[in-house]
């Protein structure tokens, strides 16, 4: 070959380029974020009502922002006090104009609110990722912090030094600091005292703030600032009172007695009572939480943070003093997601090793030659950090999608490289050139379709297809120039010398394929062996489509994991329910099977994650735990308790925390007829004696808070004079604590909290028998009106305008079943509803599908039929290899009925790859066919071992995806899938293709199989198949 060593040598430069750039690319647990196409518009009305501010604020937002264009849905949450209006743009939209233009409307509408709504912030159109919602509230790193000193001031330090420094790396989002309490100066009084003195809690507030509002000017100075210009400032003499201060206070003046603060109140200072909690394997103590950007790269940033403290460590232990010691803080990793991502990628570095050999192991037991692997090996390390180069330029990232594509693509880059070598070898041309052209850009073409999926399938394999379609454009530039250069300088040839093995079998194969053919080319025989061919697949695509049962994607289950949710009754605090919850934590800590349990406790309820230890997964341990927890859970009384994520029905003491996986949205204009309508569909359901657990819910919002509500008598008010704001007042006073203002004291801040002694003792019986001081006289306000509990709907959401409900339900049996009974009941209900009313999904853990991935099947065979047309001039030919296409799949839909694996969005992948490898053998054949005159026979002895090879190479590469079994679902779909559809490809090229194929004139000297001997040619054109 002219010019080998300057191939060679370019060969060797890209080479070591590509292995220059491997440290620089970038590695994460998760694709590459992409433009986000979201925008929320958010805003406030303090201390208003969700239906009201729906009805003043989020309409009106809601109304004009649909008009824009570009904007493809609105949806909206009107809550208690805020709401939030979300808009999703159109694919094709200009984020940037919609974003300006939406701006410009909210700047208009800012007069034409009501009094007291905040200016509307409109955020979004970042870049974000698909998983968003899953990665937002899951840290990158946490720490658990511990020092000689008290919590309190251990997060104090932390929030003063360390905190600050991570907030000011550029991929950290966010840095949360929780443990210890903060002290608090509590200002209690007695609220039927206030009342003889004719005085309210505003009074005593009110004197408060005059006094530490207070200020006292002492005079002028002249200052110079930074310029030398001078400037007068003025000194004032603030007062900083101490507790004997607070008590002197004067509230009032009533008649000549001034009363103070002293004669009403106590003044104390506490320790807060925690909103929150937090703690890791039930260790109390601080921790810190560092959350990433969302296209951060995972491993460089925790890197940084490490490195940022490890810093501050060491320069701590630099320092001798006593107090420095006294404020060292030691820093313990309790969670850190790059060494998950690490172990990730470790399996995958191991599946990819794995089939790097097998490959290399299958290589050369089939040549037994170790110049002919060094050239496979040779090239095949060429292909990968060449590849590395075109990653680097166009921004592509390693994740274990990404790495999983590359994984896979190494059979195919082999595949290519054989062909390639063995007929360079045995002709010394590049005619084989256009073969595998067309094959790499028939497989390109098959995996462009990914791009218009829909978005469930799409997030998985845009990654996966990008890699492949990198590695097999380089694969084609390698073996045209790289391959055939390292043959020529090696002197490497496919010739036998001597007797060929295995040649009694080969002789009478060749016989038994040459009556074979005679057959499939007889003019009566053809049809019926094509109309069989026909049947078959027609066949196993009914068993197939009948396998599937629907036309849904389930979603990857995640690692089994015990979620324990708790919540406190109606008033129940943090505090109380933490003190249950430490319980469950005690009973937790003797199970050494157990890796970690995260626990978070709140105003809303309490949430425990218990995960396992790897080698405990797969026994019968988290089932056993989920029954003793439940065991636990009832002898602890006082809260509602739940448990779901290991059995599939879990555990629920209460109604509105039981776990349903299922559930049925309804939309319409009308929330009243709506809710009406979602009670029919519970009646419906509940004659079916699977359906259970039936529940009528808002969406995102299925646990709202109760609420005491208050039911005036307005003539019975009237009647006696009294007026609800009065009763309001007096109710105050009794009932609600004020948080007043900030108060600094010995370089500490404080908040100061107004406090009625009543309030932690009154209680719903004493609302209803107590006499309170209303107007200057003694009310029982429950003569005056009924106190009711309800649901708070502290939340109204909407979508494009339309409210929607949820009706929620757990079902018995299978997923088929449920899919098929939930699109019976939608069907129903969609065809009795009113214009306005419809049901908007079939069940939450399914993805809805409307068939689009199966057209886009036949835009494969279309780009297919266009290169192959090109290729091979011929419309028929191109046709030919078409039809192979079905009679592979063959292969495929007959392992997943009858082989019992999954579908999914696996099944699918295999599906669209085979498209493309399946018809890369029937051109390498068709290739070889046109050049050797059309002589069917001698194109076939020429070119089936190295065909043969090459789907053995596929498939080989394949098998470590096999090892995890089932639970790797994708990974595992996706190789059963493709190694049966590339057995059934061999089937299908060696039988079903000569029945198309045009019967060549046949000459008996051309289709003779000559038998070789010594060291000559023997015949280079009738015996290729015996030199392969």
């Amino acid at each position: 070959m002219k010019h080998s060593f300057s191939i060679l040598l370019t060969m060797c430069i890209l080479m070591v380029v590509g292995a220059a750039l491997i440290p620089k690319l970038d590695i994460a647990d998760k694709p590459l974020p992409r433009q986000g196409k979201t925008l929320t518009i958010s805003y406030s009305w303090w201390g208003t009502a969700a239906k009201v501010i729906e009805q003043n604020v989020t309409s009106r937002i809601e109304g004009l922002v649909c008009s824009v264009k570009g904007v493809e849905s609105v949806s909206s949450e009107s809550r208690f006090g805020s709401g939030t209006v979300t808009i999703h743009l159109k694919k094709d939209a200009s984020v940037s104009g919609v974003k300006f233009e939406i701006s410009s409307i909210l700047r208009q509408m800012r007069d034409k609110f009501p009094q007291g709504v905040s200016y509307p912030e409109l955020s979004g159109g970042e870049v974000t990722s698909s998983r968003i919602k899953e990665e937002k509230n899951r840290p990158l790193l946490s720490y658990q912090i511990n020092a000689d000193l008290p919590d309190r001031e251990i997060r104090q330090l932390v929030e003063k030094s360390m905190k600050l420094q991570l907030e000011k790396l550029e991929d950290i989002n966010r840095v949360e600091v929780t443990g210890g309490n903060d002290i608090y100066m509590e200002i209690s009084y007695d609220a039927e005292q206030l009342a003889l003195h004719q005085l309210t809690s505003s009074d005593i507030a009110s004197a408060i703030s005059n006094y530490l509002g207070k200020e006292d000017i002492i005079g002028d100075v002249i200052h110079k600032d930074k310029k030398g210009e001078r400037e007068r400032i003025t000194l004032s003499l603030m007062i900083e009172p101490d507790m004997k201060g607070f008590e002197t206070i004067p509230v009032k003046t009533i008649g000549d007695k001034i009363v103070y603060l002293n004669n009403l109140a106590t003044v104390t200072y506490k320790e807060k009572d925690p909103y929150n909690y937090y703690r890791v394997n039930g260790m109390n103590t601080v921790y810190m939480n560092v959350y990433a950007q969302e296209d951060a790269n995972i491993r460089r940033t925790a890197g940084e943070v490490k490195d940022m403290i490890e810093k501050a460590q060491g320069e701590t232990e630099n320092q001798e003093t006593k107090v420095s010691q006294q404020k060292k803080l030691t820093y313990t990793t309790t969670y850190d997601r790059a060494e998950e991502q690490l172990s990730e990628f470790n399996k995958l570095i191991v599946r990819s090793g794995m089939s790097l050999l097998i490959l290399l192991l299958f290589v050369y037991f089939s040549k037994r030659n170790v110049k002919y692997l060094f050239i496979i090996a040779s090239t095949l390390l060429a292909n990968i950090l060449i590849a590395v180069i075109f990653y680097w330029l166009l921004g592509m990232r390693l994740h274990p999608f990404s790495i999983a594509g590359i994984t896979v693509s190494l059979g195919l880059i082999i595949d290519s490289t054989i062909v390639m070598v063995d007929h360079y070898s045995y002709h010394h041309n590049h005619q084989a050139f256009h073969g595998i052209l067309g094959a790499m850009l028939t497989t390109i073409g098959s995996l462009v379709i990914i791009f218009w999926l829909p978005d469930y399938l799409k997030n998985d394999l845009y990654d996966f297809s990008w890699m492949v379609m990198i590695n097999l454009a380089v694969a084609v530039l390698v073996s045209a120039l790289f391959a055939p250069a390292l043959v020529s300088k090696l002197g490497y040839t496919s010739m036998q010398a001597g007797k060929p093995h295995h040649l009694a079998f080969i002789t009478k194969w060749n016989g038994f394929y040459k009556k074979y053919l005679s057959i499939a080319w007889h003019r009566i025989f053809r049809w019926p062996l094509l109309v069989l061919t026909a049947g078959a697949f027609a066949w196993s695509l009914y068993l197939f489509i009948d396998t599937l049962g629907s036309n849904t994607y389930s979603p990857p289950r995640e690692e089994m994991k015990l979620n324990i949710q708790g919540r406190m009754p109606l008033g129940g605090t943090a505090k109380q329910l933490n003190e249950k919850v430490e319980q469950i934590e005690a009973f937790l800590s003797q199970y050494k099977e157990i890796k970690r349990y995260e626990t978070n406790v709140s105003g809303w309820g309490s949430s425990i994650i218990v995960e396992f230890k790897p080698e405990y997964l797969k026994t019968g341990f988290p089932y056993k735990l989920e029954n003793k927890v439940i065991s636990k859970l009832i002898t602890i009384g006082g809260a509602d308790w739940s448990t779901y994520g290991v059995s599939d029905r879990g555990f629920s003491n209460s109604l509105n925390l039981q776990y349903r996986s299922n559930s049925i949205e309804i939309a319409g204009y009308d929330y009243d007829r709506l809710y009406r309508f979602a009670e029919d569909m519970c009646k419906r359901m509940s004659a079916n004696n699977r359906v259970m657990d039936l529940s009528i819910e808002t969406p995102g919002h299925q646990n709202q808070e109760e609420e005491l509500y208050m039911d005036y008598d307005r003539e019975k008010l009237a009647q006696d004079s009294v007026r609800i704001q009065d009763i309001h007042s007096a109710l105050s006073s009794l009932l609600i604590d004020h948080l007043l203002m900030a108060n600094r004291q010995s370089g500490q801040q404080h908040d100061i909290i107004l406090r009625p002694n009543q309030y932690e003792g009154f209680d719903l019986w004493q609302l209803d028998n107590s006499y309170v001081k209303v107007g200057g006289r003694d009310v029982r306000v429950s003569d005056y009106m009924k106190i009711t509990h309800r649901e708070a709907k502290n939340c109204i959401p909407r979508e494009n305008q339309e409210y929607t409900l949820s009706v929620a339900f757990n079902v018995l049996g299978s997923y088929t079943y449920t899919y098929r009974y939930i699109k019976s009941i939608t069907d129903e209900f969609n065809a009795k509803f009113p214009v306005g009313f419809r049901c908007l999904n079939s069940t939450y853990g399914y993805y809805e599908d409307n068939g689009t991935q199966y057209w886009l099947i036949g835009l494969v065979a279309v780009i297919i039929f266009f290169i192959c047309s090109i290729l091979f001039e011929s419309l028929y030919q191109a046709m030919v290899i078409i039809l192979l296409i079905p009679a592979s799949l063959t292969g495929l839909f007959l392992t997943y009925h009858f082989g019992g694996v999954e579908f999914g969005t696996g099944g699918y992948a295999a599906m669209v790859l085979l498209c493309g490898l399946t018809v890369n053998a029937g051109i390498y054949l068709m290739n070889e066919y046109n050049r050797n005159g059309r002589h069917y026979l001698r194109a076939y002895n020429h070119k089936i071992i190295p065909i043969f090879l090459t789907v053995l190479s596929t498939i080989l590469g394949l098998i470590p995806f096999l090892i995890d079994g089932p639970e790797e679902r994708f990974w595992f779909s996706f190789a059963i899938g493709s190694i049966s559809g590339l057995a059934s490809s061999i089937f299908a090229l060696v039988f079903v293709m000569p029945m198309m194929m045009k019967r060549a004139t046949s000459h008996t000297n051309q289709d003779r199989v000559s038998i070789p001997s010594g060291k000559c040619r023997q015949n280079q054109e009738n015996n290729g198949l015996l030199n392969q």
